[in-house]
């Protein structure tokens, strides 16, 4: 029995042939995926073709990414998907490349930016480990501060529970460190540790009034803007003042002037032009492209608005005077504006810059008709468009059309679906909603302006809206078909409604959605689960549609998600509008119980 086990396990581990590695990233296939996931705790995967340009151009990248990463504990990989096609697909590998970063064995959706390793490093550090980590050594507590911009180790052996904190979403790391040595070495129950900070903070009073202590204590007068420092930004609604530049310079020494004159009314923050994730945060509020040398930018968060002035002089005075002017403009525009009024984007020149934070308002709800380029910084058709498309916007001269565009990289929508870049979508309003038109033509100030004027003048050119009355309701057996149920979500236009929902035999439950709407998001994972309960049901089938694009007369739409049941009777389709729990099996107790194919019991 013991030369058994023994022989078995020498088969196991010659089952088990090193992985091959080709400058330091893990050559993966479907035979050996799962004993990479097996042997690292943190595996990074880049799933890319060798067609795609994007990849080739990663390829450095994660290559340099490798290197950083290794003393972090990480191991990176790549799959070629054309060698495993079948296992990529049920990975749902739809787009090139894709990072996934394998936690334990469970994925998370990764960044793809490639001209950042510095982006894809922090992301790394930020999501592989957890907010708190019990620690046993010295190199453990050394590496945990090394991958921290922010940390916090408790030396104590006491109640007090971290996980209040953790909940607060401040970004930062929390060590618990358990050897008796390390702890009784150590004089205080918590250190505070700030990379920016010159030393470490010390704290031994009681847990409760450790939060505020934190958010007193420990961030600097002058924010870089470190997603800790973002975070906290984003917590406190504090108006900022942003300027390009660097550390140990007359202008840091001004900036931390001034942080004293206005603590607790003013954040400072110092932007350095070579640091790319303090841009990509700062830019994220206040909606311009570059953050300009020698102009101070002054947002204020009550209405979310941008003021920016030019100076040539660093002194404390001169900046004293610019804030002062700029917190007054600031002032005059807010009491403008006091009737609550939402500033929409207009035509105004300007190529505006959309976010998923504001898309909604400025596109879905926007009154105006807004032209959105979707592109990517690495893309080198949208480079070449960019100038371009500025002068479009400065010769189109219309107030009621937009000219805009978003980084689709860093800035994802829900419901658009982008298959490459630069892709151009006219949302045109009409009748209360946005009507999307795809842009194909010549990308040229002619092309884009003939197509915008045309969509507008000629209603034919807007996506053709559905007829149906209450008649299509009727519809004979005999005229109806059955469709393959193949466990999808049904995706429905105002082109297939008729067919898939009034002329299928089986009931169809439809959700009538809008992409911006957060319950709507809620249950989307729910309703995934749905459809695939009833894969190949000749009973069911399961589909959405967005109604902020498509309209059905037939169906009355008051808010968001509505949920139909269309019920084949005899000859007539009867709507049940559907009010419960928005839960998978909610769902299908409801279908089953009413559904045209429900055996109902004699009492």
């Amino acid at each position: 029995m013991k030369y058994f086990l023994l022989f078995a396990l020498l088969l196991i581990v010659l089952s088990r042939e090193q992985i091959e590695e080709v400058d330091g990233v893990l050559q993966l296939n479907r035979k050996n995926f799962q004993q990479a996931l097996d042997e690292n705790p943190r595996l990074l995967v880049k799933f890319y073709i060798d067609t795609c340009g994007y990849c080739k151009k990663m390829k450095p990248v994660f290559i340099q990414l490798a290197g950083m990463l290794k003393e972090y504990g990480f191991v990176l990989g790549e799959l070629n998907v054309h060698e495993n096609k079948a296992f990529s697909a049920k990975n749902n590998i739809k787009s090139y490349p894709t990072l996934k970063l394998y936690k334990n064995g469970v994925p998370k959706d990764f960044p793809n930016s490639s001209d950042s390793v510095e982006l894809l490093f922090e992301f790394a550090l930020q999501n592989a480990y957890d907010q708190i980590t019990q620690l046993n050594t010295q190199e453990e507590i050394d590496l945990f501060l090394k991958r921290s911009n922010f940390a916090i180790l408790k030396y104590v052996n006491n109640d007090d529970d971290l996980q209040k904190f953790v909940d607060e979403n401040l970004g930062i790391k929390f060590g618990i460190v358990v050897n008796p040595e390390l702890q009784q070495a150590h004089s205080s129950k918590y250190t505070l540790y700030h990379k920016v900070l010159p030393e470490p903070l010390n704290y031994n009073g009681e847990i409760d009034g450790f939060l505020e202590w934190i958010l007193t204590n420990g961030y600097p007068e002058v924010f870089t803007f470190t997603e800790e420092e973002f975070i906290k930004a984003e917590r406190d609604k504090i108006s900022l003042v942003g300027v390009a530049g660097v550390k140990n310079s007359q202008l840091y020494e001004t900036l931390q002037g001034l942080a004293e004159l206005y603590k607790n009314k003013i954040r400072f923050i110092l932007i350095d032009p070579n640091s790319k994730l303090p841009n990509k945060r700062f830019h994220y509020l206040i909606k311009k492209k570059v953050v300009a040398k020698n102009v101070v930018y002054y947002y204020n968060y009550e209405t979310n608005k941008t003021n920016t002035v030019e100076f040539a002089d660093e002194s404390l005075e001169t900046y004293k005077q610019l804030v002062q002017t700029l917190i007054e403009e600031s002032n005059i525009k807010k009491e403008t504006n006091k009737s609550g009024s939402i500033n929409y984007f207009q035509g105004d020149g300007e190529v505006h810059v959309l976010t998923t934070s504001n898309f909604k308002e400025q596109v879905y709800n926007n009154p105006n008709h807004v032209f959105v380029k979707f592109y990517a910084p690495w893309c080198g058709h949208c480079k070449k468009l960019a100038p371009i498309y500025e002068e479009l916007a400065q010769q189109l001269d219309r107030k009621d059309i937009v000219i805009a565009e978003v980084d689709f990289t860093t800035d994802k929508i829900e419901g658009i679906n982008i298959e490459g870049y630069p892709t151009l979508i006219f949302f045109k309003s009409e009748g209360g909603q946005k009507i999307k038109i795809e842009f194909d033509g010549m990308r040229t100030i002619e092309g884009m302006k003939s197509f915008l004027l045309k969509s507008l003048d000629n209603d034919s050119k807007s996506e053709p809206q559905n007829q149906l009355t209450e008649e299509n309701l009727d519809v004979k057996e005999s005229d109806r078909v059955d469709i393959p149920n193949d466990g999808q979500v049904i995706q429905l236009t105002t082109d297939n409604f008729e067919q898939i929902v009034l002329k299928s035999n089986q009931d169809v439950f439809v959700k009538f959605y809008a992409p911006w709407c957060g319950h709507c998001k809620a249950m989307a994972a729910e309703y995934i689960k749905l459809a695939e309960e009833y894969k190949d049901s000749k009973n069911v089938l399961i589909a959405e549609l967005d109604a902020t694009v498509h309209k059905i007369p037939i169906v009355e739409i008051k808010g968001f998600p509505t949920l139909i049941h269309f019920k084949k009777g005899n000859v007539r389709v009867k709507q049940l509008k559907y009010s419960g729990k928005r839960t998978a099996q909610a769902i299908k107790d409801y279908i089953e119980e009413n559904g045209s194919f429900a055996k109902k019991q004699d009492l």
